[in-house]
């Protein structure tokens, strides 16, 4: 099984060129770590987050360019989620407690999912306040 590295990121989606597909956004961007979520772990998350439904989610979050190679791509996260996870009083505990309880991340550990929902919180407050949209960039 191919493990797939990803990491989300905060940008002017008019900045996304070749370079950020092939290379990632580490050094060009804050990111925060994040292997083996797809746009399915994505949309629950969302749908998690009170944002909509896994399936009016999960069109929108596979919307995104990939590199030439085919090895490496960007996932939309939705604005509507960059906010819910921006909002003043996020509760990441318990969302990261619902989050891990999914198929998609039951293999991680507790603590890895609380952390990649508090670094994400604080990546989504950035954005949120510079006008940055959130992606989620993977490679095989």
């Amino acid at each position: 099984m191919t493990t797939v590295l990803g990491e989300f990121f905060a940008a002017d989606p008019t900045k996304i060129d070749n370079g950020l597909l092939d290379d990632g956004p580490a050094g060009r961007y804050p990111v925060v770590e994040a292997k083996t979520v797809d746009p399915v772990s994505i949309s629950t998350l969302g749908e998690i987050l009170g944002v909509g439904s896994y399936d009016e989610l999960i069109d929108e979050v596979s919307k995104g360019p990939m590199a030439a190679s085919g090895e490496a791509g960007i996932f939309t996260v939705p604005s509507t989620m960059r906010d819910a996870l921006a909002a003043s009083g996020l509760d990441v505990a318990t969302i990261a407690e619902r989050w891990h309880r999914t198929e998609e991340l039951a293999a991680w550990r507790s603590d890895d999912v609380r952390a990649v929902v508090r670094g994400l919180a604080a990546l989504a407050g950035r954005a949120a306040a510079e006008s940055r949209e959130l992606f989620f960039w993977w490679s095989l």
